[in-house]
């Protein structure tokens, strides 16, 4: 199939989005994005599609290229322990520079040092034996990443080997009459392109917008450049003929199977997890409802001892005192019988010893 029919704008409205980004209509897809690496590769990397990447990079690099070579994304192994590196897309530029360009989706937390890993790589492969360090070629890294990995305002974020402000005022010499020098060389060049930022502007402009655009599968963005772009245009025409390929959508339905797959056992894994969190934290209630009733008991049994042991003490001291009183008592009958028994008068009795008349009489 070599030719492919523009849609219009009332099938573009009938356009639909699965889980995975493919768009389609009624059902059927009419695009896989360039964002799955598969696709990424037959649309910038492989020979008949020079056209395609050279303008991307122009878009990207912000020069004019005059023509380009795609090459092997394989490098160079220059001993069996070599660490195999294998890129989404490789191509020599007419003056010479190595492009590489990695598509991006998951983020391992590693970009930084894999784009170093990747440069050094192409880099030092670049010199011949005999040849001097001058003859080494620029290397330009580029990945387009789905995840946000710099802390960086911009989508299009591009860094050089440079020198750091001086830390300590103590090493510098001299001033200087002009500007000092900023970049180490210029040989070594990374691109990150954020696309998850990138997908936070509303109407992002400029040539490198409407690339990123059909990346990513903007379709109303893709109609819109497609109208003053005939690069992207062309280029849109080989994503959506290469989007109806049996072994690409083979690809890309085995993709989103793996896909479904993952998130229908995460989700078994995460009912599992809830369900086994569930029951302890019920057999935890169940236990601090056991725990409450013990101590509730415990208080309650403990509040019975305090009172049982005041209503002791407090029987303890009322006896003493009873006792303490009975003795008195008997002393003072003891008393009173003595001085009865003497023929003291009852009423110098009663006075002494502080008993009533009856109980003076009753005295035997």
């Amino acid at each position: 199939m070599g030719f492919i029919n523009e849609p219009t704008e009332e099938e573009i409205k009938r356009y639909t989005k699965d889980v995975n980004g493919a768009t389609l209509l009624d059902g059927k897809i009419v695009r896989i994005p360039a964002t799955k690496d598969y696709m990424f590769k037959n649309l910038f990397g492989i020979n008949g599609k020079e056209e395609n990447l050279r303008n991307l990079l122009q878009a990207i690099l912000k020069i004019e290229i005059e023509s380009l070579e795609i090459q092997n994304p394989e490098t160079q192994r220059n001993s069996k322990d070599d660490k195999k590196c294998i890129l989404d897309v490789k191509a020599k530029l007419s003056n010479g520079t190595i492009c590489f360009i990695e598509m991006q989706v998951k983020d391992e937390h590693n970009i930084g040092e894999r784009a170093t890993f990747y440069m050094c790589k192409l880099y030092t492969n670049t010199i011949e034996s005999g040849e001097r360090y001058s003859d080494i070629g620029k290397t330009v890294a580029i990945i387009i990443t789905d995840f946000s990995y710099f802390n960086r305002r911009e989508y299009h974020q591009i860094a050089h080997l440079k020198f750091e402000e001086c830390m300590d005022l103590n090493e510098i010499v001299e001033e200087l009459s002009d500007i000092e020098s900023e970049i180490i060389t210029d040989k070594f060049e990374l691109h990150i392109i954020d696309l998850k930022k990138f997908k936070k502007l509303i109407n992002a402009k400029g040539e490198l917008a409407s690339w990123l655009k059909l990346i990513i599968g903007d379709e109303e963005g893709i109609f819109m450049a497609s109208k003053n772009n005939e690069a992207i245009k062309k280029a849109n025409e080989d994503n959506r003929i290469l989007s109806l390929n049996k072994d690409m959508q083979e690809d890309y339905w085995y993709e989103l199977k793996a896909k479904l797959d993952r998130n229908t056992e995460l989700y078994i894994r995460e009912k599992e997890k809830k369900e086994y969190e569930d029951k302890i934290k019920a057999r935890e209630e169940k236990i601090r409802a056991r725990e409450e009733k013990i101590k509730a008991r415990e208080e309650k049994i403990k509040a019975i001892q305090e009172e049982a042991k005041v209503a002791q003490e407090e029987g303890r001291k009322k006896g003493i005192q009873q006792g303490i009183e009975r003795g008195a008592k008997e002393e003072k009958i003891k008393i009173a019988k003595t001085m009865k028994e003497r023929n003291v008068k009852i009423e110098d009795i009663i006075s002494f010893t502080g008993l009533s008349k009856e109980e003076v009489e009753a005295i035997s």
